[in-house]
């Protein structure tokens, strides 16, 4: 028995160990002192998606390569304003701005940067050596090169989204291609581009090209088009009279009730409305820039222009639109977004790590009953087996107690919340009038409502504003998780903590999810914990809310009174709000105290047997 105290204590010092480590949980790099420190100068601002994620492919290059690299970020605003007096005071700002600063090494985002840096950069940079451009339309103003620096072409392959198109719709008579563009940079090499491309490859189908339309008369084109026609979607974001948009405000708008099929060229449309076709990666071009820098740090021989060979492209299509439009095909290897995929499929790394915690506690469980069994057999009821009880009770309390805080989320005082809901639920069922035994097993059982939380993405988890319909769709099935996780299990903790996971969201009016149950259809426990978990979370600070008052979250309970949670839990509730209050309070990491009771109880039962 001794040994097997010594293991058990080397086990679970070392898992828990292992799991709150740093280095299970670490995502930013070691602090150190920067020994590179560039420049991304973008055209537009952060707010756009193009953007974004430029950003995003150079930030991922650089931070993995091993260099310390200090980046500083400009943002031309081009998309709002183009002017020329614009782009002389941004220059006159950053002349004074960058006077004591050195660079080892710049990239510029797009045509307008390159332009901006054609005209200015060498009066503000005088000193920096190694210059990437990425995202660049058109080399032909540049097909000597430009010295000191490397351009990297953006050239969407317009002739391959329109063989692609033709192909998904061949069962239709197309006659006419329409192409929607607006009058920025990008859009006039596109255009000109289109015509010259439709004109070699497919001069038998008519062309309409929308540039100098506005989002209303676009709608009105796109709503009255009928099965011969087929349209590609350029680039959009700023209209005749000037007025500027959000890079999705214009799609989503016009393709709302489009009758035909409607084609992009990049992949930052994807979700708008759009089937999709042989887009390019804003992400990809990032990437090509910084890797490119490493290059040039690294003494290598890299050509002045680096012409498109299709690297940063790829077939990719919005599932729910393809099954609007009832296109079967799809080229072999394309991506497709928003396809339904099996849960465990979408989630193969979570599923490993709840495969391990569930191991885990099997095997708690396994030495549980182990301990139980030599001790019938032996028939002693010496201090020593009595310990040994007291152990692993409390060993299994405090893994399911931690097991639930490191699913609620990985700070401390939110990791609490588990705690104090186990108090507060444990306190209600004895008010309520529940017995000792089930005010104990409550109390045990309660820290795992959310155990199914393990199962969903943390970009949900701790998304820091309202969650989207199909967001809030993924998260609800954690009572399911939550359920499949405990439901096998022929130990009564457990049995009543999958009730408990699984119905903790029920209302008792009916509406909750995930079975609608209302009533005294629902388990006593997960009403109790309901209520308990709802005011604890209205109580706390969230990465989407700040806390509220204590006035507040008695309203809604009140409010709530008999749709959500059972009247008598509330009469309880707001009659001894005081002492549930000093219960939250008192809430301590380590404390074991309240479980005393479980294992008198389930000594008993060893007795008994």
């Amino acid at each position: 028995m001794k040994k097997l105290r010594i293991i058990l204590f080397i086990f679970f010092t070392g898992l828990f160990c292992y799991l709150l480590s740093p280095a299970v949980f670490a995502t930013t790099n070691d602090l150190g002192i920067y020994t590179k420190e560039i420049l991304i100068v973008q055209s537009y601002q952060r707010d756009y998606y193009h953007t974004r994620v430029l950003e995003e492919g150079i930030e991922a290059v650089l931070f993995d390569s091993g260099e310390k690299v200090r980046i500083r970020y400009e943002f031309l605003d081009t998309k709002s304003s183009l002017d020329a007096d614009n782009f002389k005071a941004l220059a006159e700002l950053m002349t004074q701005k960058y006077q004591q600063v050195s660079l080892d090494g710049i990239i510029l985002c797009d045509d307008d940067a390159l332009l901006f840096y054609n005209q200015y950069g060498k009066t503000i940079w005088p000193n920096t050596t190694y210059v990437v451009s990425t995202g660049i339309n058109s080399l032909r103003p540049y097909s000597q090169g430009i010295p000191g620096m490397v351009i990297i072409e953006e050239r969407p392959d317009v002739s391959k989204n329109v063989a692609l198109a033709l192909e998904q719709n061949q069962a239709k008579a197309i006659k006419t291609l329409h192409f929607i563009y607006d009058e920025t940079t990008t859009s006039n090499e596109m255009r000109s581009d289109i015509v010259s491309m439709l004109a070699e490859k497919y001069p038998e189908y008519e062309s309409q090209h929308y540039f100098d339309k506005t989002p209303e008369e676009l709608k009105t084109i796109v709503d009255n088009s009928g099965d011969t026609d087929l349209f590609f979607y350029v680039l959009y974001s700023r209209d005749k009279n000037g007025i500027t948009y959000h890079y999705d405000e214009v799609p989503r708008y016009i393709l709302k009730n489009a009758k035909n099929p409607v084609y992009a060229l990049w992949d930052f449309y994807l979700g708008t409305g759009v089937v999709g076709g042989y887009v390019a990666s804003s992400y990809k071009y990032g990437e090509s820039a910084a890797n490119t820098l490493l290059d040039l740090w690294a003494g290598q021989s890299v050509s002045p222009l680096v012409y498109e060979d299709g690297s940063h492209y790829q077939y990719m299509f919005d599932y729910n639109v393809l099954k609007t439009y009832q296109l079967s095909y799809v080229p072999e290897g394309a991506t497709v977004i928003n396809k339904p995929v099996s849960y465990f499929e979408k989630n193969k790394n979570l599923i490993i790590l709840f495969s391990v915690i569930t191991g885990v506690l099997i095997t708690i469980i396994g030495l549980l009953l182990y301990a139980i069994r030599e001790k019938n057999i032996l028939n002693q009821k010496t201090v020593e087996i009595a310990d040994l009880n007291q152990e692993i009770v409390d060993t299994q309390k405090v893994l399911i107690s931690k097991l639930g805080a490191v699913i609620e989320t990985r700070s401390f005082e939110t990791a609490n919340h588990v705690k104090r809901v186990a108090r507060v639920s444990a306190y209600l069922a004895r008010e309520y009038g529940l017995s000792e035994r089930d005010v104990t097993i409550l109390s045990a059982v309660s820290p795992m409502h959310d155990v199914g939380k393990i199962g969903i993405g943390e970009n949900i988890l701790h998304k820091p504003g309202r969650l989207s319909e199909q967001e809030f769709e993924i998260m609800k099935y954690h009572t399911n998780i939550g359920y499949e996780i405990l439901k096998s299990s022929e130990r009564e903790m457990l049995r009543y903590a999958s009730l408990v996971a699984l119905e903790h969201h029920e209302k008792w009016g009916g509406g909750g999810y995930p079975s609608g149950k209302s009533g005294l259809d629902i388990h006593i426990f997960a009403r109790i914990t309901a209520i308990a978990d709802v005011y604890d979370a209205l109580r706390s600070i969230r990465s989407y809310k700040e806390a509220w008052s204590q006035e507040s979250a008695v309203a809604y309970l009140l409010e709530e009174k008999g749709k959500f949670f059972e009247p008598k839990l509330v009469d309880i509730f707001v009659t001894n709000i005081v002492e549930i209050e000093a219960l939250r309070s008192a809430t301590s990491e380590d404390e074991l105290n309240d479980f005393s009771q479980m294992y008198k109880y389930l000594k008993e039962q060893m007795m008994d047997e």
